[in-house]
């Protein structure tokens, strides 16, 4: 797939993304793709030796769309085993030529889309700054996008092989600087979302058509001792569970935006908080996380409600090992306010 692309046909391309942006967002899976922890590999696995087990296994259950879960299906559970007991070899090949690099994961894995995805994958790990994030949704992505602008598409299909990473990469980088225009720092992350996504799209308008649209969490991941707040007290809490993080998260999210501080109700504070706050991905975490924030299990007092009984309900459902996981659902309506124990006069 080689990509040639002038100074208009980039403009026409973003013009078509921005047109679409919101659309293929509101279907990404934020909880499954995380931004934090990619930064954090990418500097992991600088220094491939240092590169742990648990490493692996939590970037490629990321890579493959589990992250946070135990139930991906077993081609891809293989894949992090193969990956486990291969590094060390990889290790003392000490390979650096990127060709070299994706042929011996792909022998490893397999030579079909899953294996491809998984070795493109920790080639862009071992090496951010020569390959964007490549993936056959990426790669079908730009293939689309460029038959959708009107550009010559004959004889660009996939191959599986390391050109299309570099021409991914180059098609990326080309139009990265107009998208940052409009997204500004956050327009590398943006754009390889869109591309996932739009790539993606067929599948992800199913589920759409199932569920509501997809939030990006306000606040993604907690830094508890750099958590600054101008009317609120985050320091007041006490433990550092799920349940107190998701708290956290919604104190700086309405600090950010104090006029939804006053009295509100469990509606309007779960959508303030949505699958993925404060790195909570794990669907059932998550909703056990919501209903332990509203009870008052281990003295959590954050919330005033105007039915005192249902506090004493969401208690009962926290300390129940077969409770309503939706039960916080059923409720939505109910009046709440935060408890002035957390709020700054």
């Amino acid at each position: 797939m080689t990509i040639n692309l002038s100074e208009n046909k980039k403009k026409v391309l973003i013009n078509f993304i921005n047109q679409h942006f919101e659309e293929h967002m509101s279907r990404f899976p934020y909880a499954k793709y995380p931004a934090e922890p990619l930064d954090i590999w990418r500097k992991q696995f600088a220094n491939p030796s240092s590169v742990r087990p648990d490493m692996l296994r939590s970037a490629l259950s990321w890579q493959c769309g589990y992250w946070q879960r135990k139930d991906a299906p077993h081609i891809y559970k293989k894949i992090a085993i193969i990956a486990i007991k291969s590094w060390p070899e990889f290790i003392e090949k000490a390979l650096t030529d990127p060709s070299e690099i994706l042929d011996y994961w792909i022998e490893k894995f397999s030579r079909d889309t899953q294996g491809f995805d998984a070795a493109s994958f920790l080639l862009h790990l071992l090496q951010p700054d020569v390959f964007e994030l490549v993936d056959n949704h990426r790669l079908t992505a730009i293939r689309n996008l460029l038959k959708e602008t009107g550009h010559d598409t004959t004889a660009q299909e996939t191959t599986l092989v390391l050109s299309d990473l570099t021409h991914f990469t180059e098609f990326f980088r080309a139009l990265l600087p107009k998208m940052q225009a409009n997204h500004e720092d956050r327009g590398h992350v943006q754009l390889d979302r869109f591309l996932k996504a739009y790539g993606n799209r067929e599948v992800l308008a199913k589920v759409a058509g199932k569920t509501c649209p997809t939030i990006e969490p306000q606040v993604p991941y907690v830094k508890w001792e750099a958590i600054t707040c101008k009317h609120f007290h985050p320091e007041s809490i006490v433990s550092r569970s799920n349940a107190d993080i998701l708290f956290a998260c919604l104190l700086i999210a309405l600090d950010n935006n104090p006029e939804q501080a006053s009295t509100s109700t469990i509606a309007e504070v779960v959508k303030l908080l949505p699958l993925g706050s404060g790195g909570i991905c794990n669907p059932g975490s998550y909703h056990y996380a919501m209903i332990a924030m509203f009870s008052g299990q281990k003295g959590r007092d954050f919330f005033v409600f105007k039915d005192e009984a249902l506090s004493a309900a969401f208690t009962e459902q926290a300390n129940n090992s077969t409770r309503d996981m939706r039960f916080y659902r059923k409720h939505e309506h109910a009046k709440i306010s935060i408890n002035p124990k957390y709020t700054k006069a």
